[in-house]
């Protein structure tokens, strides 16, 4: 199975960018319509798996570096500007790679925890963004720790609110229909 990054570079990064909107969007379709239908057990479990396997690719694509431990420094830039300059300029690659690295999460988020409020969804996925940029400091991996990343995840979480939301996930089951009898007791 090819890794995300050989396949973002197979897809390129508009290819890959709208094969995982497309993907998300009809797996965040499918699960309001399985739970719009009453069955919230199996939209439940979809969610789930759909979520971990979200959480597993983010956490391959964030934790470890290229860089082995004992050459690796410590770097932590708070500024967020500063976090997100390149050699010249703004590098827009990693804004933009965060960015829709969190849009599956916030999405798929939602639909897990759909009856709580999107404000706290947004939040547990900010804190997610957090502790990973806080275990890129403190364990030597060669990564760097930035509130760039953090800010650009914490957009890619609420964009994937929003998708979640606009595809009806948060929707309530229908009321099952009852069958009137032409009998009168």
């Amino acid at each position: 199975m090819p890794s995300i990054t050989a396949l973002q570079s197979e897809l390129g990064r508009f290819g890959f960018t709208v094969a995982v909107l497309v993907a998300l969007v009809l797996g965040l379709l499918m699960l309001a319509s399985l739970r719009r239908r009453g069955a919230l057990r199996t939209a439940g479990l979809g969610a789930r798996i759909g979520f971990g396997v979200v959480v597993a690719g983010v956490l391959s694509l964030t934790l470890f570096g290229w860089v082995p431990p004992s050459d690796a420094e410590r770097v932590l830039i708070l500024d967020p500007v500063q976090g997100a300059w390149g050699w010249d300029s703004i590098a827009w690659r990693p804004v933009y790679d965060n960015v829709m690295m969190f849009v599956p999460l916030g999405g798929l988020a939602v639909a897990v925890w759909w009856r709580r409020s999107r404000l706290l969804v947004w939040l547990a996925c900010v804190v997610f963004s957090g502790a990973i940029e806080a275990f890129q400091y403190l364990v030597p991996t060669g990564r760097v720790a930035n509130t760039a990343d953090l800010l650009a995840n914490a957009l890619g979480a609420l964009l994937g609110i929003a998708i979640a939301s606009a595809a009806g996930v948060r929707d309530a089951p229908r009321p099952a229909r009852t069958s009137r009898s032409n009998s009168y007791a």
